[in-house]
């Protein structure tokens, strides 16, 4: 008879090939779980595993925060905030070398601020700035690549749809999990900036600079545009670090927040209200369909003891943390290459989260890499969501295989960034250490 590690072995690799298959995750993961369950408890108990689920671990209050992550999103994108941003970011950064890249790299962090969404801020941004900068005669490779890459910011600033999809698999606080994100990610933008910067400095027929002079009047008018983001902000991060609410009430807080102002902008009427709460339902509803089937696949792993076979493997090798570490993201940069973001944490972190917590890693510090890594499985060849989006929206003729190329220099300063972070962990536990919490 086949061992129950094996077993979850087993189940692990029919899950990826359904996967790779082009079955959704959803389907995948929750198929995989309750014939595993069965194959392990037999029928009546994976047909309880298949009942309880849906309402014990999903239908829970914590979990209430990603409709509303969503909807702040949605309100952000309706409401034309991408717009003012990238306005204002130009006229304060764009006659710099490679201006307008660093000025969509620059918006983008905000709008992620504001959003927590990466694709929306990659689609948002292919109709606003790759127009301006093809005028300017940028490089088709920066312009495309900046874009692509700037959008992986919103899953590490706050508030973060990513890190709602961790904690669900970890037990981490989310409201520590937000504001560790803060510094990685404002890590991350400079990193992307200064990359930008020296590019054009060297190689300044890639940036060809802008023309016209920008004064100090409408410079100082622009700021007015950044409002919506100091407001989130310090609403949303800024209750929470101070313990005033959770992140449910953070995200509500958010959500009111950027309706107000859109409202009170006159960008919301009730055809963008309707399109942005159909939006919210619908993505809600498939975040939570992949949480269920990952919440029962999760239930069969830990029937199957497959977690505590690898802590057993690695006690008896005596590997130290850093070493573990290493090996797991090198394994997640091999999955980023042909899983999304999503299905990497659901097929992984019911087993690599006990494996970390026995080793005695920081839950927290390991929940910023894991977001890291799934900003790099963004942008990462073959699959990279972000690239396709990109091309999805480029003007007819844009090479797939340009896009591609031009994410690579972003990509080795994600690389470059992700090895900051592993080698100073205070980065991304100093400020939650803070919290009074």
């Amino acid at each position: 008879m086949i061992s129950p590690p094996i077993t979850g072995l087993i189940g692990i690799g029919v899950m990826m090939a359904l996967i790779m298959a082009g079955v959704p995750i959803a389907v995948s993961s929750a198929v995989v779980g309750f014939v595993g369950c069965i194959v392990l408890l037999g029928v009546e108990p994976a047909l309880g595993v298949m009942y309880t689920i849906p309402i014990d671990k999903v239908a829970t209050y914590s979990l209430s925060v990603i409709p509303l992550f969503i909807l702040m999103g949605a309100l952000a994108l309706h409401g034309g905030i991408g717009r003012e941003l990238y306005v204002a970011c130009v006229r304060w950064l764009g006659r710099l070398p490679g201006g307008l890249a660093i000025a969509t790299t620059m918006a983008n962090a905000m709008f992620g601020a504001c959003s927590g969404s990466s694709l929306a801020a990659a689609a948002t941004f292919t109709k606003l700035s790759l127009p301006e900068m093809t005028h300017y005669k940028y490089d088709i490779k920066l312009s495309t690549g900046c874009i692509a890459s700037g959008g992986t910011l919103a899953a590490m600033i706050p508030p973060s749809g990513m890190m709602v999809i961790f904690c669900t698999f970890a037990n981490v606080s989310l409201g520590k999990l937000l504001i560790a994100g803060v510094i990685p990610g404002i890590l991350t933008t400079v990193m992307f900036i200064g990359s930008i910067y020296i590019r054009c400095r060297l190689k300044p027929s890639m940036a060809p600079l802008m023309t016209e002079k920008v004064s100090m009047r409408d410079k100082l008018l622009s700021l007015r545009y950044l409002i919506t983001v100091a407001a989130v902000f310090i609403t949303l991060l800024g209750g929470i670090y101070a313990g005033l609410f959770s992140p449910t009430e953070g995200g509500a807080a958010g959500a009111f927040v950027i309706f107000l102002i859109v409202l009170f902008r006159g960008r919301l009427n009730l055809r963008s209200l309707m399109e942005t709460l159909k939006e919210t339902v619908t993505t809600s509803a498939l975040i939570f369909f992949i949480i269920i089937g990952a919440m029962v696949f999760a239930q069969f792993l830990a029937v199957s003891r497959l977690p505590n076979f690898f802590i057993d493997l690695v006690t008896d090798f005596q590997l130290s943390p850093i070493v573990v570490m290493l090996c797991l993201i090198v394994i997640y940069l091999i999955l980023g290459t042909f899983l999304d973001a999503v299905a990497m944490m659901a097929l992984t972190l019911p087993v690599v989260f006990p494996l970390t917590k026995a080793l005695g890693i920081e839950g927290i510090w390991f929940g910023i890499l894991i977001i890291k890594m799934t900003e790099i499985a963004l942008i990462t060849p073959p699959l990279g969501l972000n690239v396709y989006v990109v091309k999805g929206l480029a003007p007819h003729g844009t090479k797939l295989e340009s896009i591609f190329l031009g994410i690579m220099p972003f990509l080795i300063t994600d690389l470059i960034t992700l090895a900051i972070i592993i080698l100073f962990p205070a980065l991304t536990l100093w400020l939650p250490a803070t919290m009074g919490y």
